[in-house]
């Protein structure tokens, strides 16, 4: 009989354990909005952090407010910024395309002509892409988004992620952690980013393209206040994320 009881409580955490990180963000942004606070934290333990940037932005400015042919730069230009003020020290973009929709993903040549099978290959072959990056960097914590995001490309990143981790299974590999943007996850751990808050706050204001659309301050503000909740009394800001850290971490 299955049993009957409420979901566990997340673990809580001052701060993440020590290790070289691994970030797949699906837009530049994604990182900082996620999980800047928890990424300031480990700049400030020293850990080697290194994002990968799917996809490129290009899509991020539908009302023209920016040349089209400049908006890539623009984007990849507020992500080395951000990373200033956060303490990351390793960028990638891939350069993959937004909207990896049905009516999209024909950018990509060599595809399977179903959508499905399409947005299947392209995840296998990200995947193929961090299993690499994560042999030949010795990364031991991976974040990603998590497998509920709503976003298109954040569900096909975490797709990705997921093929990874079936990857390992069984194997001493990394820890994963799936991180939310859009779609508030159940969290399995929160960390305390009261400390490192004003340093998240900064390194969003780095993404003066994207503030011309959304309010993100406000918004990252509001969804870590809440995730405070969870957290000892006297914590005013957290971070959430599905998955879980080594045991021993």
């Amino acid at each position: 009989m299955t049993a009957f009881r409420a979901p566990p409580l997340p673990k809580l955490r001052e701060r993440p354990p020590r290790g070289r990180v691994l970030v797949l963000a699906p837009h530049p942004d994604d990182e900082t909005m996620g999980l800047g606070g928890t990424l300031a934290h480990h700049a400030a333990q020293g850990d080697h952090v290194c994002v990968i940037f799917v996809c490129n932005g290009i899509q991020g400015d539908p009302d023209g407010w920016f040349p089209r042919d400049e908006i890539v730069r623009i984007r990849e230009a507020e992500a080395h910024a951000a990373a200033t003020v956060l303490g990351i020290r390793e960028l990638r973009f891939l350069g993959y395309p937004d909207n990896l929709s049905d009516a999209d993903i024909h950018v990509f040549e060599g595809l399977p002509s179903d959508p499905d099978e399409a947005r299947r290959t392209l995840a296998y072959g990200l995947a193929q892409i961090v299993t690499d990056a994560i042999s030949s960097g010795g990364f031991e914590i991976v974040y990603h988004p998590w497998a509920g995001e709503l976003n298109t490309d954040h569900w096909l990143v975490a797709q990705g992620a997921r093929i990874v981790q079936e990857h390992h299974a069984g194997q001493i590999g990394p820890a994963f952690l799936g991180y939310d943007v859009w779609s508030p996850s159940i969290p399995d751990v929160v960390i305390d980013t009261s400390d490192t808050m004003a340093k998240k706050l900064e390194a969003v204001r780095c993404y003066r393209s994207q503030l011309h659309y959304l309010d993100y301050e406000h918004a990252v503000r509001g969804l870590d206040a809440y995730r405070s909740l969870l957290l000892p009394r006297g914590a005013t800001f957290g971070e959430a994320f599905t998955g879980a850290y080594r045991a021993a971490d």
